[in-house]
């Protein structure tokens, strides 16, 4: 079992991924209601129990370019989501209306996840304890 004392990388074998969705805004005055949508949906998720969301950030990169950013306990729990949180439905859509598109009408808007290979020993993060969460899943 990793206890992650030594200072340095440490590969583990878990199912945490991070889902990063990335949002390029048409204009500044729409970083406020893409935050506030953001807030419900977290408020949302935290009130319905999501399954398997460890835990979930909106960073600001600038005045028109925003990431939601969540961690996840596995691939399955993203359906849950899907299910018990319909407010991201709406919020969704919404998205789609207030990011800028390309000469060909694509959307500025894309999601990535990936999965969690390694840690540093230093895993403190306020209210969140990722080091339990990882050491739990590699039992």
């Amino acid at each position: 079992m990793p206890s992650f004392e030594e200072p340095g990388s440490h590969t583990v074998d878990v199912p945490i991924i991070c889902v990063i969705t990335r949002f390029g805004l048409r204009s500044p005055h729409l970083l406020l209601p893409t935050y506030l949508d953001y807030r419900r949906v977290a408020n949302e998720a935290k009130k319905s129990a999501t399954p398997g969301l460890l835990q979930a950030l909106f960073l600001v990169e600038n005045f028109t370019t925003c990431y939601s950013v969540s961690i996840w306990e596995g691939f399955e729990a993203l359906s849950f989501f899907g299910t018990k949180v319909r407010g991201h439905v709406g919020a969704a859509r919404r998205a789609f209306g207030r990011v800028s598109r390309d000469e060909h009408n694509r959307a500025e808007i894309w999601s990535t996840k990936w999965r969690l290979e390694s840690v540093s020993n230093n895993l403190s993060w306020q209210d969140f304890d990722l080091r339990a969460r990882v050491i739990a899943l590699s039992k």
